[in-house]
């Protein structure tokens, strides 16, 4: 049960890189374990009753406006390729060095393998390269965050599933209206940083200069320390176009609350991010 999985976590001490991957996407081995069920397009459940969410992929979900019968055809596709890239099979958790295992859902937070042939598959690189999830991250589970946008960035580019049509497409910051109407989504914003503002208890990336209405990256003081050791230095951000993703809030404008440098990346480079001063 979840018990006896927490407890196999406790005490998995095998360390491993991501094949092509980034010093920092190092996990340890838990165990294989069986599927049971595909529950949606990042998430299953396995023979013993725990729940693992595919963390880094962030497949697409039904909508509430959604009123067609069955799911939406995003979050339909991506469970359905999640199946067949499972196809019942075993797969193999790994848990990124120093991540929390587990979310406030109980659910288990892992990076997953499936051996096809003589094929070992990485189920959230595949499921991100063939454009049926997006690459996301979040404060404490950052470790495979910028190999999963490399994949991204080539799913992109050849137009494969989400990126096929305009719903799914980069917004670009000057778009305000657009980003407005997609409050409480998740989407990827490109911009050009026209200052960065740093107060006490903020430090603002703004594209525009009236940041009552434009769109704005807005970054924690408590979480300013991630970025210092990072790819990507908030003081040199000035003039430089970058690409961020997160969650869209409002805050006088539309809003990007950064918790840490892999939201953002700098085109042509390796990070980025943007924001300004919401008073």
């Amino acid at each position: 049960m979840k018990h006896t999985l927490w407890a196999a976590i406790a005490f998995s001490s095998i360390p491993a890189v991501f094949s092509g991957a980034h010093a920092t996407c190092e996990t340890q081995h838990l165990q294989s374990s069986s599927v049971a069920e595909i529950l949606d397009g990042h998430t299953l459940r396995l023979t013993d009753a725990s729940e693992i969410r595919l963390i880094g992929a962030l497949a697409p979900q039904t909508p509430r406006w959604w009123k067609g019968e069955g799911d939406w055809p995003p979050a339909r596709r991506a469970r359905r390729a999640l199946k067949k890239l499972i196809r019942e099979k075993k797969v193999e958790l790994r848990f990124a060095k120093g991540e929390e295992p587990r979310d406030r859902h109980e659910r288990f937070l892992a990076q997953l393998y499936v051996q096809r042939g003589k094929e070992r598959i990485w189920v959230q690189g595949r499921m991100i390269s063939e454009g049926f999830a997006r690459a996301y991250s979040f404060k404490g589970h950052r470790a495979c965050a910028r190999d999963l946008q490399e994949k991204e960035r080539d799913a992109r580019a050849g137009s494969r599933g989400l990126w096929r049509k305009g719903r799914f497409a980069v917004i670009k910051a000057v778009n305000v209206d657009a980003l407005s109407k997609r409050s409480g989504s998740f989407q990827l914003v490109e911009g050009t940083i026209l200052s960065v503002t740093k107060k006490s208890q903020w430090t603002f990336l703004n594209f525009d200069t009236d940041w009552r209405k434009d769109f704005t990256v807005a970054i924690r003081a408590g979480d300013r320390h991630s970025f210092k050791d990072s790819d990507i230095a908030l003081e040199s951000l000035e003039g430089k176009k970058v690409r961020v993703r997160g969650w869209i809030e409002r805050w006088n404008g539309p809003v990007i609350k950064a918790s840490h440098p892999e939201q953002v990346e700098v085109l042509g480079q390796a990070g980025g991010a943007a924001t300004h001063p919401p008073h």
